[in-house]
C-alpha cells in the first residue's frame, strides 16, 4: 500500500487490472489526468445536425443524433391527456382535476409548465427527490429510536428553496456551511441540518467511536448525494476501485470533526448521556424564551437522572437480598434483620424513585412558551487536523492529515484553510466550476425524475463500478447549461428538458426497430411507463376521494410536541407513537413522520426508500402482497367509500356519465370501452346482489360504487404513468 503520505499513488494493482480488464478502464496508477470520466472536465461538444421539423430543442438534436447512429426510430407524440397527466405528476405529484385537464388544451404545455413551476405544490413534490437523498428522518433508528423534534424544519427549509427556486449551488453551500455563510440567518442555520440527521449508535460507550461512526455517516451522505462518490469507502484504506486515497477521506473527516453536530440529546431513560448535544434555539424570541425552556428540561434530566440511579441501586440491593434468601434457605427478608434492613432500604429507593418520575410527568404537561429549535452544525471552539485510521479502527491512530488536502485526481483544490474547521471552504469546493461532478450529478437525477432513469443509470454512482453515460455529450451539454445559463436554476433546467420533443413522446406505438435495438430504451426512443412514487399515489388517492388537505401541518409534524429524548415506540412517558394519526393524516404525504424502522405499511409495501442512508433511485417492486394490501387497507377503503360518495353526490343520469367522470378523475382519461362495460355491469350486478341480502338501495349504490373506486385505485392507469 505504502507509506500514507504516498497513498494517491500507489494502488492496490490486483483491483485495478481486474476492474480494468472488465470496464475497459486503465487505473493502474493516479495521474494527473484522470481516466475515470466523470472525474474529466465537462466537455461540451457542438450540437448534432439534425434534420427536418422533428426536434423542437437542442437536446433532441443530441438524442436524435443516437438513433440515427444506432438505426432506431421513435414513437409518436404522446396525447394531450397522457401529456397532462404526466407534467403534473412529474412536477407536482398530483393528478391534474377535471378543469385542468379542460384548460390544457388552451394553456398549452408551456404555459401550464410555467404555472406549475410556480405552484407551492412543486416544492413539495421535488423536496421528496432531496430528502431521499439527505436520509431525512424524524427520528434516529438505530439502537436507540430517539425522536428528532425538530427535523421538520430541514424538511420545510428544503421545501422553500426548491419553490423559491434556490441556486443549486448556494443550495448546496448552505447545508454544508450555511451557518459560515455571510448574513447567515436562522434558514441558513436549519439549512445545515443536512449533516445532522443521520442514525446514531447512542449506546456506543466509546466516545471517539461515536464521533468517528458519526463522521463517516456524513461523509458518506455528502459525497454520495452531491458527487456521486462513494468516497466513505476510503474509511479502511484506499478506495478499491475509484481514485480516492485513504488520507483524502481523514482530509473530510478533520473538517467534520472541527465542527459541533447538534442532534439533540440521546435517549432520557438511559444511562449514558455522554452522546447529548443541545438544538439550537432560533427565531425573534429565542433570548427571552429558550432560558425558562432550558430550566424546565434541566430539573426533567434531572430528576430522570436521579431516578434511574435509584431505580438501579435498588435493583442490584434487591438482587442481593434474593441471592442471600436462597443460600440460607429463607423464605422472606423478615427472618434475617440484616437482610430486612436491604429490603427495606431498596423498597425505599423504588418509592422516592417513583415520587420523582411522577413528579417529571408532571412537570412535562406544564410546558413553557417555546422559541423554535433547529438541528444544526457550527464550529467548535478548537478545530484541529485529524489523525489515519489504521484499517478504520477509531483507536489506531496514524499520522495527521491536513484538513482539505484532497487529491483525488480532476478535482480542484480545495482552498487553504485559515483557523476555522473548513465547512466553508468545503461547501466552496464542492460547487466550483472547476468540479466536474456537482452539475452532471445533478443533472442526471434531474433528468432520472423526469424520464425514469438517468443519462448515467446508476445515479449515487459516478465511479468505476457505475454506468457510464449513455449520452455523454448530451449530459455534459446538460451540465454546461444548468451551470452557465441557467445560473444553477433547478426550475429552468426542468422546464429546458420538458419542453424537449423527447420528454413529450408517447410511452407506446409503433416502432419495431426501436424495440428489437433497444428494449431497455437506453435511446429513449420512447417515455418509459412508471409507477407512481408512493407519496404521489398516496396523494392521488386522498385528491380523488376530494379528502387532501393541501395546507401544511400547523405545527410542523405530528412529532414536533415531542420532548427532547423521548423514544418512538409503545405509547408511554418515555415514548411516542403516532401511528393512530398517520392513519388519518389528510396532508401530503412529504409531510408524514419518517420514522426509521416504524415506516407505515403502505411505504412498506410500495418501496419507500430506506430513510438509514442516500437513496437515488427508487425500486418498483411488483409483488402479490401488494394486490392483498389495495383490497384490505383501511385507508384505500376509506378513501374509495368517500370517492363513492363524491359521484353520487354529481348527480349523474346513468352509470355511463358517472363513470365517465370517474375516469378523468382517477385516470385522466376515458376508459376503454371494454372497460367501461365491465364496470357498467358490475354495477349492475352488484347493486342487485346487495339489495338481495337485505341493503337498502342508497347502501347498496355507495357499496357497488365504492368497490369501483377501490378497484380502480389498485389499477395500471391509477397507479402508473406513461
Amino acid at each position: 500500500m505504502g507509506e500514507t503520505g504516498n497513498r494517491s499513488i500507489f494502488w492496490p494493482a490486483k483491483w485495478c487490472l481486474l476492474f480494468s480488464l472488465i470496464r475497459g478502464v486503465s487505473f493502474l496508477a493516479v495521474a494527473e489526468e484522470p481516466e475515470l470520466w466523470s472525474l474529466q472536465s465537462v466537455n461540451v461538444s457542438a450540437v448534432p445536425e439534425i434534420p427536418g421539423e422533428w426536434p423542437l430543442s437542442e437536446i433532441d438534436h443530441f438524442i436524435a443524433s443516437k438513433w440515427r447512429d444506432k438505426g432506431v426510430e421513435p414513437v409518436g407524440d404522446a396525447s394531450p391527456e397522457i401529456l397532462v397527466r404526466r407534467l403534473y405528476f412529474n412536477l407536482t405529484g398530483l393528478p391534474p382535476t377535471l378543469k385542468q385537464i379542460s384548460d390544457f388544451s388552451e394553456t398549452g404545455l408551456e404555459g401550464t409548465l410555467d404555472q406549475l413551476l410556480a405552484s407551492p405544490r412543486f416544492g413539495e413534490k421535488w423536496a421528496r427527490h432531496w430528502l431521499d437523498l439527505a436520509r431525512y428522518a424524524e427520528s434516529n433508528g438505530a439502537d436507540r429510536n430517539v425522536v428528532f423534534a425538530h427535523a421538520w424544519r430541514y424538511r420545510n427549509w428544503v421545501i422553500d428553496a426548491f419553490n423559491s427556486d434556490l441556486p443549486y449551488n448556494q443550495f448546496i453551500q448552505e447545508q454544508i456551511a450555511g451557518d459560515l455563510l455571510p448574513g447567515a440567518g436562522d434558514s441558513q442555520l436549519v439549512a445545515t441540518g443536512f449533516l445532522t440527521l443521520g442514525p446514531k449508535s447512542f449506546q456506543e460507550t466509546n466516545r471517539e467511536k461515536f464521533l468517528m461512526d458519526m463522521v463517516d455517516e456524513q461523509i458518506d451522505v455528502m459525497s454520495r448525494s452531491i458527487l456521486g462518490l462513494t468516497i466513505a469507502c476510503s474509511r479502511c484504506h484506499d478506495h478499491k476501485f475509484d481514485p480516492i486515497p485513504q488520507a483524502d477521506y481523514y482530509a473530510l473527516a478533520g473538517i467534520l470533526l472541527s465542527s459541533k453536530t447538534l442532534h439533540g440529546p440521546g435517549p432520557l431513560y438511559f444511562q449514558n448521556h455522554q452522546h447529548n448535544q443541545p438544538v439550537l434555539a432560533i427565531g425573534s424570541e429565542k433570548e427571552k424564551l429558550d432560558p425558562g425552556v432550558q430550566k424546565w428540561r434541566g430539573e426533567i434530566y434531572g430528576k430522570t437522572v436521579k431516578a434511574m440511579t435509584l431505580r438501579s441501586a435498588a435493583y442490584k440491593i434487591k438482587r442481593t437480598v434474593t441471592g442471600s434468601l436462597r443460600e440460607g434457605g429463607l423464605k422472606k427478608p423478615e427472618e434475617d434483620p440484616a437482610l430486612l434492613k436491604m429490603h427495606n432500604e431498596s423498597e425505599a429507593m423504588y418509592a422516592e424513585a417513583k415520587e420523582l418520575l411522577d413528579q417529571r410527568e408532571t412537570m412535562m404537561k406544564e410546558v413553557p412558551a417555546k422559541p423554535g429549535y433547529a438541528m444544526v452544525m457550527q464550529e467548535s471552539g478548537k478545530p484541529e487536523d485529524c489523525h489515519l485510521r489504521e484499517r478504520g479502527v477509531h483507536n489506531e491512530h496514524g499520522e495527521k492529515v491536513p484538513r482539505g488536502r484532497l487529491t483525488i485526481p480532476g478535482m480542484p483544490s480545495l482552498d487553504e484553510i485559515g483557523g476555522g474547521s473548513g465547512r466553508r471552504e468545503l461547501a466552496d469546493w464542492l460547487v466550483s466550476e472547476k468540479n466536474p461532478l456537482t452539475a452532471r450529478v445533478m443533472v442526471n437525477r434531474i433528468w432520472y425524475h423526469l424520464f425514469g432513469s438517468g443519462l448515467v443509470r446508476t445515479v449515487d454512482n459516478f465511479g468505476v463500478t457505475g454506468d457510464e453515460p449513455t449520452h455523454p455529450e448530451l449530459l455534459d451539454y446538460l451540465a454546461e447549461k444548468f451551470v452557465e445559463d441557467d445560473q444553477w436554476s433547478v426550475k429552468k433546467l426542468i422546464r429546458r428538458i420538458v419542453l424537449s420533443r423527447t420528454w413529450q413522446l408517447a410511452g407506446s406505438g409503433e416502432s419495431k426497430v426501436g424495440q428489437e435495438l433497444d428494449p431497455g430504451n437506453t435511446l429513449y426512443w420512447r417515455a418509459n411507463l412508471r409507477r407512481l412514487d408512493v407519496e404521489a399515489f398516496h396523494d392521488a388517492v386522498l385528491a380523488v376521494s376530494g379528502k387532501l388537505d393541501l395546507n401544511p401541518p400547523l405545527k410542523g409534524s405530528l412529532l414536533a410536541d415531542t420532548f427532547l429524548g423521548n423514544e418512538y415506540g409503545k405509547p408511554s412517558v418515555d415514548r411516542v407513537n403516532v401511528r393512530a394519526e398517520m392513519k388519518s393524516f389528510a396532508h401530503r404525504a412529504v409531510y408524514l413522520p419518517v420514522v426509521r424502522n416504524e415506516i407505515p405499511d403502505l411505504y412498506k409495501q410500495f418501496d419507500f426508500p430506506d430513510a438509514n442512508t442516500t437513496s437515488g433511485a427508487r425500486g418498483a417492486r411488483t409483488i402479490p402482497s401488494q394486490a392483498l394490501f389495495l383490497m384490505n387497507d383501511e385507508f384505500i377503503e376509506g378513501c374509495s367509500k368517500a370517492a363513492g360518495e363524491m359521484v353520487l353526490t354529481q348527480g349523474f343520469m346513468d352509470d355511463g356519465s358517472a363513470l365517465d367522470w370517474a375516469a378523468l378523475q382517477t385516470e385522466g382519461r376515458p376508459f376503454s370501452s371494454e372497460i367501461k362495460r365491465g364496470l357498467e355491469t358490475y354495477l349492475k350486478e352488484q347493486r342487485s346482489h346487495l339489495i338481495g341480502k337485505g341493503k337498502s338501495a342508497e347502501e347498496a349504490e355507495l357499496e357497488s360504487w365504492t368497490d369501483v373506486f377501490q378497484v380502480l385505485f389498485s389499477g395500471v392507469g391509477f397507479r402508473f404513468l406513461e
